[in-house]
């Protein structure tokens, strides 16, 4: 079955994260949730590491238990995120770039899937000069639901015209990011170790390939 489309988780996959995306949470948690985050703040932060790949609004939701609550601690995030990226820059992992030539230069689209919002997203994408290599990009909130559900991976697919999804590769270092490539029934889901789940952790959530990072995509297609 040839190749149509490959889909990219973002950060820890094809962007460097050096825990940007934890310490981001931490400061959302200290931010808005002063009082609780002395008592609350270990369980957190392993149920955000444990979840990471997951739409950010539905983790902040889950551990509040009040989307009002959630979305003043989702805004605090992605400040934080965004102001520590374009501060320091963003740095894509070594081949990302080179990677989304090749598909492009062999007429496999380049998709991004996130677990963040469009507006961060977005500054990603302009920060990494990455508008003209990719072929569609999609949120959580656009497709309706985010990660470990395959809607982002449906949107994409239904927009790019391609109605098989054995010809889709997914590639993301998460569990959620392999789950959902599971649900979707794509013809092979990849985890990369570059991230922040490990070989066990990805081939238990459904990986059927794990490679050390997006460069080895290549000698798989």
């Amino acid at each position: 079955m040839s190749v149509e489309m490959v889909a990219f988780d973002v950060a820890g996959t094809v962007l460097n994260d050096d825990g940007l995306v934890i310490a981001a949470f931490k400061n959302a948690f200290e931010v808005t949730q002063p009082d609780l985050w002395p008592t609350h703040g270990d369980r957190w932060t392993q149920y955000a590491i444990d979840t990471m790949g997951q739409s950010k609004i539905d983790v902040f939701t889950e551990l509040l238990g009040d989307v009002e609550k959630a979305h003043q601690a989702n805004i605090a995030f992605e400040e934080s995120y965004v102001s520590e990226i374009v501060e320091t820059g963003a740095v894509p992992i070594a081949g990302a770039e080179e990677m989304f030539k090749f598909l492009r230069s062999e007429g496999i689209a380049v998709v991004l899937t996130t677990g963040f919002s469009r507006s961060t997203l977005d500054t990603l994408i302009f920060e990494l000069g990455w508008k003209d290599l990719i072929d569609l990009s999609v949120t959580p909130g656009e497709a309706g639901r985010g990660r470990p559900h395959p809607d982002m991976l449906q949107k994409a697919s239904a927009a790019l015209g391609i109605s098989t999804p054995m010809q889709v590769i997914v590639l993301g270092d998460t569990a959620s990011d392999m789950q959902a490539g599971v649900a979707f029934g794509a013809g092979q889901i990849i985890g990369v170790l570059t991230g922040a789940h490990n070989v066990d952790t990805l081939h238990n959530a459904g990986a059927t390939t794990v490679v050390n990072s997006v460069a080895d995509l290549k000698s798989l297609i």
